[in-house]
């Protein structure tokens, strides 16, 4: 499965979805992952450990969420940590006012 498709089947003996990937999906993701297990939805988190890879996500996180040795709370933890820094708004580049103003004036 390829989230970058923008698209996650989330599947347990209870639950069958398509649904969008976005912040609201990979949140279900981890709902459910608390729910029945991390071992219930082994393809759907490989899949979004993959696509945090190809983003700007700490490494430890990555690392400890997909970790089968480490303490469920902790994957749990790391998996909410994630998903929150995979899906924070990217930082939009902004004039600040000392250069609008130096334009304004230059061009007065």
């Amino acid at each position: 499965m390829n989230i970058s498709t923008k698209t996650v089947l989330l599947r347990s003996p209870r639950l069958r979805i398509v649904i969008p990937m976005a912040t609201d999906a990979a949140l279900h993701l981890a709902e459910s992952i608390v729910a029945e297990g991390f071992d219930s939805f082994d393809a759907e988190l490989a899949a979004l450990l993959a696509e945090a890879r190809g983003a700007d996500v700490s490494e430890v996180l990555l690392d400890v969420a997909g970790d089968r040795s480490a303490p469920t709370p902790v994957r749990e933890r790391a998996l909410g940590r994630l998903i929150v820094e995979l899906f924070r708004p990217a930082p939009q580049a902004s004039f600040g006012h000392s250069l609008t103003t130096r334009a304004h004036c230059v061009a007065a």
